[in-house]
């Protein structure tokens, strides 16, 4: 019997490893089944678009519960300012807040040594930390650590014995590191090496992503942006509604807390447009060219960038963000308003420039420090350049309506040279005769008077005709009868040809009609006196607020209409106001028997003929 009890034993002890190799097996699976599922979920919200604040505090908590460890912590390099940033962490309450910003030279032996050169050679780096309390003494002994940092890496170690970092690289840059914490010293085996490093790529995967849909976002803004604008610029809007809607869309795509734009009157710098807080009364705001950070920006054509304020006072001179856009400042010779340095904490201000020609500046303040990008200076400078040509056609625009103010003040005299003067001089000439004929020739006399009152009463239509260019309220409030009498004892005065009217005019027709057919009679008498040589014209007027026909006659020597003298005697002119009118317009003539002008309006779209012209 003792002999067969011995037989078995080995057997439950074969069994025994059997299970405890099971059950490790199947813990490993487990573990792997979690990390896959993990891994999974990170994937779920990146194709999910969850925000990328959200999505990195989610993912860190994840990777820190399937790696065993108590805490992660998601840190960003800035190479350029040599600092690192907590962006996201889990299991660090009361040790690191998300945001903490420290240099890379605090980085030192005690504080994660080899950290930075580790992950720049792509690489994982674990330690175990000495044992509780040695490794909280090892800090509290180290000089090279300043005391604000001490207080949180003996918290760190207090809470925590062991780290493991992996690297995150956005395609070949190095973008930071993800560091697990642990309470226990560790191993660090294969497999928990390789879960961390999966992890690390799928945070690279997710920062990928949203920074590309960042990109896509905010190009898509620029784009509707700058789309708006030139909207804007081409639908001649004020200026200032312009420069306005500019400040606000940069405002909006920066994310400052205050635009501003100014402009150039001389040598004086005047605000012209604001949006946000700002710390001065803005009438008031008046600097000289030349001056100051908006000055220079103007004056040296280059934007000036500030990215902390609190700094230049320390500093003789400052840089723009990249080589092709060197300057600066010299804080002993230019001054920063007091107000904006106690408001704002950092600044960037852009010349507007366009033709090698500045115009002003735009400036964007913020209330903390802001490290400028390449990007921002870009797109700061595309808005600046249509602010410039926004100012620029403003002033195009004003010198092309002072030269057609000149222009038409021109017309204006040749005008009251060619009809009034002249009918004056005619109607001085028929009176210093009169007293002679009224005793020798009578009937001449009378018929001379009767010139002279046509004379003066169309110097009197000629006058008025131009008070009607010169003031087009007074042509739009006027009755219609009153406009066809002008123009034709305009007419009449200056070619003493006479006019046979009828006139039916009942109610008031619609403005535009109105206008349509004074212009039109004004042109077609016009070309009579100019190309008829007719001795008789007829004017033919009904109408009522409903419907209106016109026919102008005269028994003058005609044209071809199928062939019109160059230049169509301004029949497209009178056409196309017609056509702007809603109203029709036939023009009939043969050479030698005149012309008839018929011009035919109806409240209701039709194509009308000769037999409905009594409007009735």
């Amino acid at each position: 019997m003792k002999r067969t009890r011995d037989t078995h034993k080995p057997r439950k002890i074969e069994n025994k490893l059997f299970a405890k190799n099971y059950q490790l097996k199947f813990k490993e699976l487990e573990s792997r089944i979690g990390a896959a599922e993990s891994l999974q979920e990170i994937i779920r919200m990146i194709n999910a678009q969850v925000p990328l604040d959200e999505l990195l505090h989610r993912a860190v908590r994840l990777a820190a519960i399937r790696q065993g460890a108590g805490a992660c912590v998601l840190h960003q390099f800035d190479m350029k300012n040599e600092v690192v940033v907590q962006s996201a962490s889990f299991g660090m309450e009361g040790i690191f807040k998300d945001g903490l910003i420290r240099p890379f030279k605090d980085l030192g032996p005690s504080g994660g040594g080899g950290y930075l050169e580790a992950l720049q050679r792509r690489v994982p780096i674990y330690q175990n930390y000495p044992p509780y309390p040695q490794r909280v003494e090892e800090i509290q002994l180290n000089p090279d650590i300043p005391e604000p940092y001490k207080i949180e890496r003996i918290a760190l170690r207090t809470r925590y014995g062991a780290s493991f970092a992996v690297p995150i690289y956005l395609q070949d840059t190095l973008f930071g590191g993800m560091v697990f914490y642990y309470k226990e010293a560790q191993q660090f085996n294969e497999e928990q090496i390789h879960l961390g490093l999966a992890f690390g790529e799928q945070i690279s995967v997710a920062l990928q992503n949203a920074y590309l849909l960042q990109e896509m976002e905010q190009r898509r803004k620029v784009a509707e942006g700058f789309r708006d604008i030139v909207k804007k610029i081409n639908n001649t809007e004020s200026l200032q509604d312009v420069l306005d809607f500019i400040v606000n869309k940069t405002e909006d795509l920066l994310e400052c807390q205050c635009a501003a734009l100014y402009t150039c009157e001389g040598d004086r710098i005047l605000l012209q447009a604001i949006r946000g807080n700002f710390p001065l009364d803005t009438s008031t705001v008046v600097m000289n060219c030349g001056e100051g950070i908006i000055g220079t920006a103007i004056t040296g054509k280059q934007p000036i960038i500030i990215p902390d304020i609190a700094r230049l006072q320390y500093a003789h001179s400052a840089h723009a963000i990249d080589e092709t856009h060197p300057l600066y400042l010299d804080p002993i010779h230019r001054q920063l308003d007091a107000c904006i340095a106690v408001e704002y904490k950092a600044v960037m201000a852009v010349p507007l420039i366009s033709q090698d020609r500045s115009y002003g500046a735009l400036a964007f303040y913020y209330n903390e420090a802001h490290r400028f990008d390449p990007e921002e200076l870009e797109l700061t400078e595309v808005f600046a350049s249509q602010a410039a040509l926004a100012i620029e056609n403003a002033m195009l625009r004003k010198q092309a309506a002072q030269l057609a103010a000149h222009a038409e003040r021109d017309r204006l005299a040749r005008d009251l040279h060619d009809s009034v003067s002249q009918s004056l001089f005619s109607a001085n000439l028929i009176a210093q005769s009169l007293p002679k004929l009224w005793n020798t020739a009578p009937e001449q006399a009378t018929n001379e008077l009767e010139n002279l009152i046509k004379l003066t009463r169309g110097a009197q239509s000629e006058m008025r005709s131009l008070l009607f260019e010169l003031r087009p309220q007074a042509l739009e409030s006027a009755p219609l009868r009153d406009l066809v009498h002008h123009a034709m004892n305009a007419f009449t005065g200056k070619t003493l040809i006479p006019i046979q009217a009828e006139l039916a005019i009942h109610g008031e027709t619609p403005l535009a009609v109105k206008i349509a057919l004074y212009r039109i009679i004004q042109e077609g008498l016009t070309n009579i006196a100019k190309h008829a040589g007719a001795q008789q014209v007829w004017l033919n007027l009904k109408g009522n607020s409903h419907c209106v026909s016109l026919i102008i006659q005269d028994d003058g020597k005609g044209f071809s209409v199928e062939k019109p003298h160059q230049g169509g005697f301004g029949l497209s002119i009178m056409e196309e106001r017609a056509r702007l009118a809603g109203a029709s317009l036939t023009i009939s003539s043969e050479v030698g028997k005149g012309s008839r002008i018929t011009f035919i309006w109806k409240e209701e779209a039709g194509e009308y003929t000769d037999s409905d012209l009594d409007c009735g």
